[in-house]
């Protein structure tokens, strides 16, 4: 019996040696909002995944990034998926988010409602909150700061903002506010997210060197966690339990349901999947920082995600010294690309998109630095680029003897036959031969000119700018032909000319597609020709089906087997493409509520000014382009405030917002700049028309019928100037509205 017992203690021993010791850090106390990572713990999900876990409650000074990279800790979870120090991204990895919204808000006294209004105010909240969170995006947008207010750091007593010490205090939507009503105190809540400011929060992340040493490690602590995630918010009762009696919470059982119920809301889980990153909320929230200046303006989003990380060290491939050094001292490779190439590769909407798309990131992903496409209107354009040294590479590029004079190419890595295509009524042909004496449209600048004027002298080619306007003059009969590769071919055809065009011939050869490199930098085309294998034929066929449909003609099949298989498969489909939809849709939600003004409806001042800054570039570039701005505010708005109430000056603003919408045109932005001030930006428009458009407003708000009382506006105008700065034509055009309310109010005044 004893030798049995010391045989089990020894067994036993030698499993709690086998446990991987780590700690986790977390960014609170221990209360609901990490109970996902307590219950991982308590229920022997961490133990079962090979880690013994200590977890680590904050305490006020903590430096938690600062932890982990340090490796103090080896996880931490934050309340943002960006880690920032002085204008650098740190080099952090997001391996789960549990809340896709941030509970992080402001409350303040009832009198303050508007974010400009807690300017030269007390600010109570910690400096991590008040410094790259939602909460300090917005103190930055809206500029304030410690030299215009009062800033302390967090009491984490609620009575300092019961007993008036402090105007605002950060908080959570999840717990202040519960214990604020329990005592009846009459607050405002001001959330970022209403005013164009969305970031997720409780993020879990490691440093990279930790995934490198430890992939598998992290990855079973990731599904503990979500497992532990999942169980807490599937009982909860229990999970308050466990708080209040193991982990030393006093909150009451009451207070825990609230944040309970709160926290699960901020998870969406209808959307989104425990644990899932949201990469699209990640990006915007790098463009917010980016435009505020927390982060250098050459800063770059490289991989971010666990996902990521993981799949570049699983398919790592060996780079020298020197092509490591090469790459960080260039930052990024630019590309030459052709604009439209569908489904290779096209600009829509202003967005790269196609298989060389899809290629061009994996490679980014597997180099470490951005390939970016250099902005073109045609594929020549990008071919001038090349020569002069405007462009890096050529994502998809077939060699010739004249692009060999100043670019190199790699190994290919795709290969497609090339086709003919004619109206429906032309016949078939098998050689390209039988073309002699015919016009053939090829677009300018492709290779397949240089290889039909070797080859066939005797077939005229007609150089077209873009594929569609080369099979439109086929469409109209101005060209026999236009000759290209079977997949653009094949998917414009499906697109715009079903029943008008037609394959009519295919070439006895193929095209190979290679990546061209700059042959002044020989060094890039070892770079690629190393990474190219690293594209798998496996991804190389994920990529294909993302972007092409394929339909073969055979002699016969079982029809019934057919059916079965194409509704299977339908199914599949159908189930992800339903989740992609939701996603996007939920994503497209958020976008919205992040550029829209809660109280009017119109755009906030974060969207307007992007919209400032687009119109201003396009001022710049183009001469004969003119874009005015206005900015109007309401007269008289603080009196009806103080007369009539917040209420009746609230829906004075809806009103108003109404009548701007419905009197302007669909390419026109309007925008609550701040308070009672609204923008209106007439894109394409001189300013003699946009001081017209503005004195019907005018004419339109002074007639309105509003609630309560009369009300006029006062409108200040002019035009974003192509020489002077965003910043220098707004002060003029808010002159001009100073100069409106000075001489009388309710009239338009033009800046000088």
């Amino acid at each position: 019996m004893k030798i049995a017992l010391l045989a089990f203690l020894f067994t036993l021993s030698l499993f709690a040696q086998e446990l991987e010791r780590v700690t986790l850090q977390l960014d609170w106390k221990f209360q609901f909002e990490n109970v996902g990572f307590i219950m991982a713990q308590e229920k022997g999900f961490y133990k079962e995944a090979g880690v013994d876990v200590t977890i680590v409650e904050y305490e006020r000074g903590t430096d938690i990034v600062d932890s982990v990279l340090k490796q103090k800790s080896n996880y931490g979870v934050y309340h943002s998926s960006i880690f920032i120090e002085d204008g650098k991204i740190k080099p952090i990895i997001l391996l789960a988010t549990y809340l896709q919204r941030s509970p992080l808000i402001f409350i303040s006294h009832t009198e303050i409602k508007e974010p400009q209004e807690m300017q030269g105010k007390t600010i109570m909240g910690t400096s991590n909150e008040l410094k790259y969170s939602a909460l300090g995006l917005m103190l930055k947008h809206y500029n304030i700061t410690k030299e215009n207010s009062t800033i302390k750091e967090h009491t984490f007593d609620i009575n300092t903002f019961i007993e008036k010490k402090v105007d605002i205090m950060s908080g959570f939507t999840s717990n202040q506010l519960f214990e604020l009503d329990q005592r009846g105190v009459k607050y405002h809540i001001i959330k970022p997210m209403d005013f164009g400011f969305n970031m997720s929060a409780s993020n879990l992340f490691a440093s990279k060197k930790e995934i490198e040493e430890h992939p598998q490690r992290t990855k079973k602590f990731i599904e503990a966690s979500n497992r532990g995630w999942n169980y807490a918010i599937n009982h909860i009762e229990e999970s308050i339990e466990v708080l209040q009696k193991k982990y030393g919470v006093t909150k009451s059982k009451e207070a825990l349901v609230f944040e309970a119920h709160e926290i699960k809301k901020l998870m969406i889980l209808d959307f989104f999947k425990i644990g899932e990153i949201n990469k699209e909320l990640t990006e915007l929230t790098f463009r917010q920082l980016k435009r505020s200046d927390f982060i250098d303006s050459d800063a770059q989003l490289h991989r971010f995600s666990f996902d990521d990380v993981l799949k570049n060290i699983q398919s790592d491939f060996d780079l020298t010294n020197e092509e490591r050094a090469y790459l960080q001292a260039k930052g990024k490779i630019r590309a030459c690309i052709d604009p439209e190439w569908y489904p290779f590769e096209a600009i829509r909407d202003g967005k790269y998109i196609g298989i060389g798309a899809d290629v061009m990131q994996h490679f980014a992903s597997k180099l470490g630095i951005p390939i970016e496409h250099v902005h073109v209107s045609s594929w020549q354009e990008s071919i001038i680029n090349a020569q002069r040294r405007e462009c890096d590479i050529f994502s998809l590029a077939t060699e010739t003897p004249k692009r060999a004079l100043y670019m190199n190419f790699t190994q290919p890595y795709l290969s497609l036959p090339v086709v003919v295509v004619t109206t429906n009524e032309k016949p078939f042909f098998e050689t390209i031969a039988e073309l002699r004496g015919k016009k053939i449209a090829a677009v300018e600048g492709y290779s397949i000119i240089e290889v039909l004027a070797s080859k066939y002298p005797s077939i005229e080619i007609v150089e077209v700018g873009s594929i569609k306007e080369g099979l439109d003059m086929v469409m109209r009969g101005e060209i026999y032909g236009y000759i290209d590769n079977l997949m653009v071919v094949s998917s414009y055809i499906q697109r715009d000319y079903t029943g008008v065009l037609k394959v009519s011939a295919r070439l006895g050869e193929n095209l190979s597609f290679s990546i061209g490199t700059r042959s002044d930098e020989p060094i890039l085309l070892e770079i690629f020709d190393k990474v190219i294998p690293t594209l798998t034929d496996e991804k190389r066929q994920s990529i294909y089906n993302r972007w092409v449909s394929v339909v073969e003609e055979v002699s016969s099949f079982d029809k019934t087997l057919l059916y079965k298989v194409l509704a299977i498969i339908a199914l599949i489909v159908g189930f992800f493409l339903h989740r992609e939809y939701m996603n996007k849709k939920y994503n497209a939600k958020l976008l919205q509520l992040s550029i829209t003004d809660k109280l009017t409806g119109l755009y906030n001042r974060l969207k307007t000014d992007e919209t400032l800054e687009e119109e201003h570039k396009k001022v710049r570039r183009f001469k004969e382009y003119e874009t005015a701005v206005a900015i109007l505010d309401v007269d008289f708005f603080k009196h009806v405030n103080d007369t009539y109430g917040h209420q009746a000056g609230d829906s004075i603003l809806k009103a108003l917002a109404h009548i701007l919408r419905a009197n302007t045109r669909e390419t026109d932005t309007i925008g609550r700049w701040g308070g009672e001030e609204f923008m209106i930006i007439f894109t394409n428009t001189s300013l003699e028309d946009a001081k017209k458009a503005c004195e019907g407003l005018r004419e339109k708000i002074a007639q309105h019928s509003f609630e309560k009382t009369d009300v006029t506006a006062s409108f200040g105008v002019g035009l974003l100037e192509p020489e002077r700065s965003i910043f220098e034509s707004i002060s003029l055009v808010d002159e001009a509205l100073y100069q409106a309310k000075e001489s009388g109010r309710n009239r338009v005044v033009t800046a000088t």
